[in-house]
């Protein structure tokens, strides 16, 4: 005797019912991409761990650039003040007192 109905039945529904034998290969399917999506992150997780580090590297050498320019900034506004504060000195020196040697006064100048 042939069934009609034998041709239509799938070969696991010996064990599974085709509901579930769908759902096993779907959940076998998101299990292997989810191993994959894994190793594929552990591959990558150097490579984005390095490139953090490359950012926080470059971060962190734009602020000692900054700050250096500030200080610079700061020194030589420091020796600027200096520099118009001893001149201002000298001028005040000649301006007070007339007496004063001039040799001296050009040494101190040339400094």
């Amino acid at each position: 005797v042939y069934n009609q109905n034998m041709l239509h039945v799938h070969p696991s529904s010996f064990l599974f019912p085709p509901n579930l034998f769908l759902l096993f290969l779907f959940l076998l399917f998101l299990l292997f991409l989810l191993l994959s999506l894994l190793l594929l992150l552990m591959l990558m997780l150097p490579s984005i761990l390095s490139l953090l580090l490359l950012l926080l590297l470059l971060l962190s050498s734009l602020l000692s650039l900054s700050l250096l320019f500030l200080s610079l900034l700061f020194l030589s506004l420091l020796s600027l003040l200096s520099l118009s504060l001893l001149l201002l000195s000298l001028l005040l020196l000649l301006l007070f007192n007339r007496n004063y040697n001039w040799t001296v006064l050009l040494t101190l100048m040339s400094f």
